[in-house]
């Protein structure tokens, strides 16, 4: 298997699985953001900027690890090795802050860009 071809449905398993995790860690914010009307309903409620800033980084994985996919399988493309670096940076500050959590995920999968 050409692990770099895969890197992009990786990081798209990956914005699935934060996502979801997202929803059942935070599910009674979330459900205050609905109750509350959606509009304006986050700013000074700390519990609910995190929700919101978690699925939205979420999204944000996903369309890269889309464009990945779209990079190395639809285009036959090398994926750039600037961005494997910019994911090991992200993985290894991330993981130094907040060492449970799913940082560590994002490590493998800079690697993997990140081979020869």
């Amino acid at each position: 298997m050409n692990w770099k071809k895969q890197s992009g449905i990786l990081l798209i398993l990956t914005s699935i699985i934060h996502n979801i995790i997202g929803i059942i860690i935070f599910w009674e914010p979330l459900v205050d953001i609905f109750h509350a009307g959606l509009f304006n309903t986050i700013a000074f409620h700390y519990d609910r900027a995190t929700i919101f800033w978690f699925l939205f980084s979420g999204v944000l994985m996903f369309i890269i690890g889309h464009l990945m996919h779209w990079l190395a399988n639809d285009l036959g493309r090398e994926l750039p090795k600037f961005l494997g670096w910019y994911m090991l940076w992200i993985s290894i500050v991330g993981a130094f802050f907040m060492p449970i959590s799913g940082f560590w995920l994002l490590l493998p999968q800079a690697l993997i860009i990140l081979k020869k």
